[in-house]
């Protein structure tokens, strides 16, 4: 046996393992298609034990995946707000941030309806049209949710504007 001992045999294998490092990454990189062409196929044949071992891993790694996964959360809690942030834009409206900070640029960092510049407490709302999906401009909140209660509807602002000049 050519390893007398547990540390010689750690020792040996890691030392292959540096020596062979950059061999390994061209051989994934040259053979990526076909290392996840077997990789797909090992999956679909073996589907089921994968499954029960990967329950049973998770099972008695419970507080060791929980504490990775609050660690990990935790280190990135920043860079989870602004993606989370951003990809609400593209679902919601289908613009990205850049595309946001754009617009705001444009209208001078202020809600197109009252004026009011945004900063941390005010915060900026992609307003829309709700029947064409057309967004309209950025504006504050309390105005966002003005146009919202009353639906969007020329008419009925109308008569609120009425109201409140006492005709």
């Amino acid at each position: 046996m050519p390893h007398k001992t547990a540390e010689a045999r750690a020792a040996y294998s890691k030392a292959y393992y540096e020596k062979n490092k950059e061999a390994r990454k061209d051989y994934y990189k040259k053979n990526k298609g076909a290392r996840r062409a077997y990789d797909k196929d090992y999956y679909k044949k073996n589907k089921e034990a994968k499954s029960a071992y990967d329950k049973a891993y998770r099972e008695e790694n419970k507080e060791a995946l929980e504490a990775r996964r609050k660690a990990y959360y935790e280190k990135n809690k920043e860079a989870r707000r602004a993606y989370n942030k951003a990809l609400s834009l593209l679902k919601k409206y289908g613009i990205t941030l850049v595309e946001k900070k754009k617009m705001m640029n444009e209208q001078g960092n202020k809600c197109k309806i009252c004026l009011q510049e945004f900063n941390d407490k005010v915060v900026s709302c992609v307003d829309h049209c709700h029947s064409t999906e057309k967004i309209r401009g950025l504006l504050c909140r309390n105005c966002n949710a003005g146009l919202g209660f009353f639906k969007d509807d020329t008419k009925i602002l109308i008569k609120a504007i009425e109201y409140l000049k006492g005709e």
